[in-house]
Parts: structure tokens; sequence; C-alpha cells
């Protein structure tokens, strides 16, 4: 974080044991050396995992479909969500440069808006440099994780030789500053603990062909299989009967205890069993709370001393000056002792101001990581229900939208939780000084705020009290029933009360309309970091880039990973495959007999597939009236293309009658 240091510009004395930084010393891996150099072996890396991939679709009968074509991460599946988790984490530190410091991968001087081009070569330098790690994991074979292995390796030595390897500091600063790298650390440590021991699993383990792809005895074990996945779990819990309500607590104690379990799950996170997030969720969310970790712990660490130095300071001068009044003292010195006796007060208040709000500003983000994941988890289940009361609806947004905002939205997050928390610190700053410069000069503000107090109370107060008698008259002498039901009693009294209301509403609405003004920046700013919410309207969320990237997310997310469509496919694939091997052991031994009864199973089978389906559409007369529609549609297609076929042959046999005849005309004239 060399911008928080160069903003801060922190003063450093060599007598403080916790000082982090005492003489800055080269670094053993300069950050755009490293990024340049390792460009050769993450080049050769990837072009080695292309060609021990083979292609899907072989159009050019080459080297068996090589090279193939690799990808860094399969952002639908759920599988090695932590690898990525910790993969990603330890882009924290370079995606933090980015975000706040515009880190770019070799400098350059020369015009200035040719600098949009050196950011998107630096983009390119740091994602090649990251991509055969991300895409050994993915490959999930020997010389992935053999790659993979090295990369993190060399990630983990440089990250060690520029960060760990100082000048001695003493016991408490290397304490101090493992904590402050303790979640990237920890990551590192998982990545060359873990990709090694997969290296040699994988090694172990026999490989597979494409066709064995899934080996089984028989179509129980398989149909087992889908049955015990994640996606198969959910459709089970589909079709169970949802438990019963829990009983009321009884007693004191339990209520307590229900109370306050119900209280820590609104604030922080409820679990929901049986729910597994994507990978890509994982990711996003260790990355930002890595960034938002490290940024207050460095933060905290240079204000802390900044504030100690100022507050050394004074009491020197403070101590030379002598803190008490002595008879006969120059009035200079007297005024110059209050004075700096005041700035000492003010230095020790805004230490605990900064301190104070960059601790609760980090506890909101990551309460708000917690709150995300929840509203990630209810938004996608609702999605797969089929209920879209919260997202932007798909219809009302084109399909390559959708792939733009899934595309955008993973470094949209990261950039707004990292500017979102600063925005929310010096929010809280602002508050907290104005507080503590109101508590310290009480005596030179006091008149000045009673004055200010007295003009405000009456509006207060007039406010207030109409608001509340609005309330109170409309509920017990407006409405029947005492505003249970919305009918109308004493009319005529109501549009009295309404007619001279209009003017005292003109006074409360200027008063409204700064509190709106003010409410409005203050969930604005505090909202910022989440995108699973518009900081616009209803109407206009088309216009916030970031709820717009999410919803195509989300979408995205909803249709490539429905688990119902999902068991949907996996029963379909197995019956394919139940089906090419009843066919290989059909070909081996081939009777009259069996090939009856392979007729009757397929009769069978059909005829079963037409019962389900006329038994869906009885109970569901919408999906049979939308089948109606769509079987018209297919038949006024082949209409058309019989059509347009036989037009077009009519055309190409008067044209050719049209040639034969200029032919015969030419022959005749020869």
């Amino acid at each position: 974080m060399d911008f928080i240091l160069e903003l801060l510009e922190v003063p450093v004395d060599t007598n403080f044991t916790y000082t982090l930084i005492l003489e800055e010393c080269p670094k053993i891996f300069p950050h755009q050396e490293f990024r340049l150099f390792l460009l050769v072996p993450a080049v050769i890396s990837t072009l080695i995992l292309a060609f021990s991939t083979q292609r899907t679709k072989q159009k050019l009968q080459m080297l068996n479909g090589r090279p193939g074509l690799i990808f860094p991460m399969d952002v639908l599946k759920r599988s090695h969500r932590f690898s990525y988790a910790a993969a990603f984490g330890t882009l924290a530190r370079l995606c933090a440069g980015i975000v706040f410091d515009a880190q770019y991968a070799f400098d350059y001087n020369g015009p200035t808006y040719l600098k949009v081009l050196l950011a998107l070569v630096s983009m390119l330098i740091y994602g090649l440099g990251y991509f055969p790690l991300f895409a050994g994991i993915t490959t999930e074979a020997p010389v992935g994780y053999f790659i993979a292995t090295l990369f993190s390796w060399v990630f983990t030595a440089e990250f060690i030789g520029n960060y760990f390897c100082k000048q001695p500091m003493g016991v408490i600063s290397y304490v101090v500053l493992v904590i402050g790298m303790l979640p990237e650390t920890l990551c590192f440590l998982y990545l060359s603990i873990s990709l090694p021991v997969r290296f040699v699993a994988s090694i172990a383990k026999p490989k597979k062909k494409f066709k064995l792809a899934v080996d089984f005895e028989s179509s129980k074990d398989l149909y087992e299989s889908i049955r015990n996945s994640y996606q198969g779990i959910h459709v089970r819990k589909l079709f169970k009967r949802p438990p019963p309500p829990p009983l009321p607590p009884k007693g004191i104690m339990q209520k307590l205890q229900s109370s306050l379990k119900s209280l820590l799950e609104k604030i922080f996170y409820k679990r929901t069993k049986g729910f597994r997030y994507s990978a890509r969720m994982i990711s996003v969310m260790a990355i930002g709370f890595i960034l938002l970790y490290e940024v207050t712990f460095l933060l905290f660490v240079q204000l802390f001393e900044l504030f100690d130095f100022a507050e050394i300071g004074m009491e020197h001068i403070l101590n030379s000056i002598g803190r008490i009044e002595e008879i006969g003292e120059d009035p200079a010195v007297t005024s110059l002792r209050e004075i700096l006796i005041v700035l000492y007060d003010l230095v020790i208040a805004f230490r605990g101001c900064f301190l104070t709000s960059l601790m609760v500003a980090f506890t909101i983000n990551v309460v708000f990581l917690l709150h995300y994941m929840t509203s990630y988890r209810s938004n996608l289940l609702s999605l797969y229900k089929g209920k879209n009361n919260h997202l932007t609806p798909k219809n009302k947004k084109s399909n390559a939208s959708l792939i733009v905002g899934s595309m955008r939205y993973a470094g949209y997050q990261v950039g707004y939780i990292g500017w979102g928390f600063f925005i929310q610190f010096f929010m809280l700053l602002i508050v907290t000084v104005a507080i503590a410069l109101i508590v310290i000069l009480w005596d030179f503000l006091k008149y000045f705020i009673l004055d200010q107090a007295m003009r405000l109370w009456p509006v207060l107060l007039t406010s207030l009290v109409l608001n509340i008698t609005q309330l109170i008259l409309s509920k017990f002498l407006f409405l029947q029933k005492r505003g249970e039901i919305l009918a109308m009693d004493n009319r005529r009294l109501l549009f009295i009360f309404t007619y001279f209301m209009f003017f005292y509403n003109i006074f409360i609405g200027i008063f409204s309309c700064l509190m709106r003004i003010l409410k409005s920046i203050i969930l604005g700013a505090l909202f910022l970091p989440r995108l699973d919410h518009s900081t616009l309207p209803r109407k206009f969320q088309k216009m916030d880039p970031g709820f717009d990237a999410y919803c195509g997310f989300m979408h995205i997310e909803s249709t490539h990973t429905n688990p119902v469509a999902m068991v949907f496919i996996s029963i379909l694939q197995a019956e394919s495959l139940t089906s090419l091997k009843k066919n290989s052991k059909k070909h081996s031994n081939i009777n009259l007999q069996d090939e009856k009864q392979e007729m009757l199973d397929r009769k069978r089978r059909k005829a079963k597939w037409k019962w389900l389906l006329a038994y869906t559409l009885v109970n569901n007369p919408e999906i049979s009236l939308q089948r109606r529609l769509v079987l018209a549609e297919e038949r006024n297609e082949n209409i058309k293309e019989i059509f347009f076929s036989r037009s077009s042959l009519c055309t190409e046999e008067k044209s050719s009658k049209i040639e034969l005849d200029q032919i015969i005309i030419r022959d005749e004239k020869i």
C-alpha cells in the first residue's frame, strides 16, 4: 500500500518499538521488473497447458485436436471454490494498487492521452502473469497442477521477499507485520501446500478416457451419483414437505436465547443448510475482505504513529514552556500555552476520531459482505423459483447486456468495495470530528450553538406535534374501526382539517426536504459498496452501472446453474450413456428376441413420455397454451421454409430454361 504511505508521509521515530517502517530497503522483486520478466514463463506455461488439452470440436485433424482452448476459471461451477478464492486472495495487494494508486506494469513518459492505452496493456500483462495459476487449477490434470504449483511458489517467494525480508525491526514489529498480512499469507500458504498435494494425487489417480467419463456397472450407480450431487439434493428437497415451524419458546431464558439468535442472524449472517455458493462469489468476497483488512490495518498503524508523534511533540513543547502559569509571566507565553493545550486536546480527540471512524467503517463493510452473501443466496433461490421482485426483469434487458453485466460484476464489486470503504470512512470522520470540536471548543461555541438551538427548536417541536396529531386523528377520528379498514369517517371534518393542513404542510415540507437530501446522501454513501441495492429509484436502475452488472450476473447464474435444469440434463445424459452401453452389449450378442425386447422397451418409453406430457398439460393449462403457440409458430416456419424452397426451385428452373433458350438461339445463329 505504497500510495497510503506517500499520502500520509509519516515521520518515523526509531525509538518506537512498534514502528513498522524503520528504513525503506529496496524490494528484492521490484514490481514492474517482476511482472515483465514473468511474461516469458507465463506464455510458455500457457502453451504447454494448451497442447496438453484437446479441442472438443476438432475441425482441423492436426495433432489429435491439439492445442486446445484453455480457460482460467469456470464462472458457473462450484468446484475448487476455496482454491480459486485463495488464488484471488493473492491478488489483493495488486488490486489495491490498481484501485487506489493506478499501478502500471511499466513506466511511461509520453503524452498524457495515451495513458489509457498504458492501463490496458498493464491489465493484459497482469492477466497473463496469473493465467497459468488459474488455468492449472481448472485443468485438473497433473501438468496443470505442476505448473500451478510452480507459479504459486514463485508468487509466495515474491510476497515473502518484498514484505518480510526487511531490515531488523524487533519482535513486536514483526508480529504486527504478520498480523497485518495474515489473510494474504494464509492464501499463499494454502496454495503452496494444497497444489503439490493435488499434483501427487492426480499422478496416483488412473486417467479415464472420455467415453468412460462416468464409470458405472449399472444404471443404478449412475442415477445414484446424480441423486447425491448438489443439484440432486436441491431437487430432492423440493419434493419434501417443509418441516413444521418451531414451537414458540417457553420461559424467560428460551425467549432471551431465541431473540438474541434472531438478532444476530439479522445483523450478521443466517446459514441455509445445503446451499453452496459459486466459486466466483466466494472469490470476490475473499478478495474484498482481504482488501478491507489490509487497508484498515495499514491505515490504523500509520495513523496511530502519526498522532503519537504529534502528541509527543506537543508534550515536549508544553514541558519546555511549563504547564502552569507563573507569576509575572509574559502574556504571549500564557496565550501560547492556552493554544498549545487546546491543540493537545485536539490531537488526542482527533486520534480517537480517526481510529474510531476507521474501525466503524471496517466493521460496517465486513457486515455488508455477510449481508451481501445472504442477499445473493435469497435472490438466486427466488430466481430459481421464477420470482423476480428485486432485480431488473430479464425481459427488459437484452441477452448481450446480461452477459456484459456478468463479465463486469467481479471487477466492479472489488472497485466499489474499495472506494465505498474510503467514502464511508471520510463521512464518519467528518461526523466524529464535528462532535469532538463541539465538545472541546464548547466554551467558545456554546453561545452560538444555544442561539441556533433556540431558533430551531420551535420548528422541530411544531413539525413533531403536527405529524403526531395527523396520525392520531387519522386513526381514531377519520377512519372507521380505529384504522383497521380503509373507510372514511367524519368526512366533513376530514375535509376541513385537510384544507387547513395544506398551509401547515408547506411550512413542514421545507424541513422535510432538507431531511430527504440528508437521508439520500447518508444512505447513498452507506450502500455504495453493495451492488445488490441500487442507489437510484426503480425506474432509473438501468443508469446504475453497479446494480446493472449485478443483475446481469444473477440472471446468468440462475439461467445456467438452475438445479432442476441441471438434474434434467444429467438424467438425459444418463439415459444416453445407458442406451449406448446396452447397444454395445447388443452388438456383441445379437438375436431376434433382444431386438423385439428393445422395440417393446422403446414403445413403452414413448407411451410413458406421452402420458407424462398429457398429465403435465392437463394440470398446467398455461403450459398447454404456450405449447400450442410454440407448435403453431414452428408449423408456420416449416410452411415458410417449404414455400421459399419451392419458390427458389421455380426460379432456378426458369433461369435454367432461359439459359437453354439463349444457347439454342446462339446455335441457330451459328
